[in-house]
Formats: structure tokens, sequence, C-alpha cells
């Protein structure tokens, strides 16, 4: 599952062009809403839209106070911040973006500003960076044009949806020919009706099956339109843990935690994850001793 990572930048231009053709939806909210696609920023990014934000709603001429009021209770609300540790930033795609020697061309300079952006991308990888700023661009990261980028993740969002709705519907399907195989064993079908209905069946299942088909197919097809910022090959614990909680949809206990990562074939122990989890910022815990990935944002208000 692919999450989008977002900088100051795109959500000041959503907010700003929300207000101004007076629209009941955000971009950004509609991705939260499916639930499939958690959006998530680096820890400096709130405080940069509001630096920002005077400038931008002046440039699309735009009343300020209602940009920040939308941006305050109804945008913001639907991320989540990640506070990440100085080791998140010390990977290679992250130690690009930190290059600044002014005498290199500029398709080779990077932006300190935004490598913690990319250091979050990387660290719950696979992800798709939103944004407009051209050194992601510039580094083969995201594209300029990020519009189509939020489309692209919300619609993958719905096929998932789709597809997971199909994976529900197939075993029922084989469950209800299970069980009218049963009947004609036990004498409660005759074998004409027994053949009848299993044909009927199998007739409902195949729009079902149809439909999952194409799903799967333009889900491909949007995934390979995307710039996908990879995670590194070789992931840590702690990286593994916060992948899961990003994409789960729900908080965990370590001993659940251990229990999912398990089942992809990474065996790590509750008491390690638990180790891990305690000595980095991202992961917040809650009573129950159950924990998950990022906070809400805080300090952002519409005075």
């Amino acid at each position: 599952m692919l999450l989008p990572i977002l900088d100051a930048n795109a959500l000041l231009v959503e907010g700003c062009y929300t207000v101004k053709h007076g629209l009941h939806q955000d971009k950004i909210t509609g991705l939260a809403g499916t639930g499939r696609s958690n959006p998530y920023i680096a820890a400096h990014v709130p405080g940069e839209i509001d630096r920002h934000l005077p400038r931008m709603a002046d440039h699309y001429e735009v009343p300020e106070r209602q940009v920040r009021r939308l941006l305050a209770r109804q945008i913001l609300p639907s991320l989540r911040v990640v506070d990440l540790e100085i080791r998140d930033h010390l990977s290679w795609q992250t130690q690009r973006i930190l290059r600044v020697d002014r005498e290199m061309p500029l398709r080779h300079r990077g932006d300190p500003d935004d490598a913690p952006t990319m250091a979050l991308a990387e660290f719950l990888g696979p992800c798709v960076i939103v944004s407009q700023d051209s050194v992601f661009f510039r580094f083969g990261f995201g594209v300029i044009e990020w519009v189509p980028v939020a489309q692209g993740v919300l619609r993958m969002a719905g096929l998932e949806a789709t597809a997971a709705d199909a994976l529900v519907l197939m075993p029922a399907t084989v469950i209800v020919a299970g069980l009218l195989w049963w009947c004609h064993r036990n004498g409660y079908l005759t074998r004409d009706n027994w053949r009848q209905r299993l044909a009927r069946v199998g007739e409902a299942a195949k729009p079902l099956l149809e439909l999952t088909e194409a799903a799967m197919t333009e889900h491909q097809t949007l995934s390979d339109s995307l710039v996908v910022v990879e995670p590194p090959a070789y992931p840590t614990s702690e990286q593994l843990a916060a992948r899961h909680l990003a994409r789960c949809g729900r908080s965990l206990t370590p001993g659940q935690l251990r229990d999912a990562l398990a089942r992809r074939g990474h065996i790590v122990s509750a008491a390690q994850l638990t180790r891990d989890m305690q000595a980095h910022r991202a992961f917040v815990r809650a009573p129950g001793d159950v924990w998950t990935i990022g906070r809400p944002v805080q300090g952002f208000d519409d005075l």
C-alpha cells in the first residue's frame, strides 16, 4: 500500500484552491477518508504552513483567515505528524537532498529544508511524495504537478478497497458452494437441484471476478505511473514496525505487532519491538500498551 507524504507547499496550495473555488471537499481529507492512504507529514511542516500562509493567500487572492480556518479545522486534523530521529536522515536518498554545494549545477543541488519529508518517505516507504517542490523532481523522487499524483493515489485506494471487498465475498461464495455439496451428499438436494443452484452461484461470482481483475489491472497501471520512494533493501525492526502501523489502520500491542510482522516473514520479538518503539519519537503509546505511528497536528489554530 502506497502512503502519501505531503509537504507544506502542497497543503497550502490545496487550502487556497479549495477556498478560492468554494469547494466542500479537499483532496487531502479525501485521501484520509479512504482509510487506506493515510497522509503523513514531517514535524517541520505545520511551522512552515504558518510562516508561508500569508504569502500564499495573497498570491491566490483569497482571505488568509478562511484558509487558516480550513487548514485548522478540516485539512490538518486528517494528517498525522511523524517525529523523526537524526539517524533517519542518514540514508543515501535523503543524503542527496541534504547536499547544498552552491558550486554544483542546480540539477545536483539539494535543499535541507526538504530533507525531513524525504526521510519520512523512506522511513514509511513505499511512499509517494505529494509536493510541487522542484528538488524532489530534480532527484527523481517526485513530479512537479502533484494534483494528478494525489488523484492517482486516491483512485488506487478505492481500487484496493474494491479488491478487499471482493476477497471477503469470494470465500463466502466458496462456502455456499460447499454447503450445497453437503446438502446434496446428505440427501437434502437432488442432483439436478444441486447442479442448478451451483450454476447460479458460479454466475453470481463471475461479475465479481471480472470486476476484481479490472481493478487489479487499473491499480497496476496507476502504480506504474507514480514516482515511488522505495524503502531501504534491509529495513531495521523499527522501520518494519513503523510501516506496518502506518498501514494497518489501528493501534497494536507489541505482541500483535510481532505476530503481524511474523506473517510477513519478519521475526522480531515483542520485547525488541517495545524497546525500539520506546527509543523512537515516531511511535506513540496509548493506555493498554497499544502503539501507533505519528501524532495529531498541534499548535496550529484558526485564531
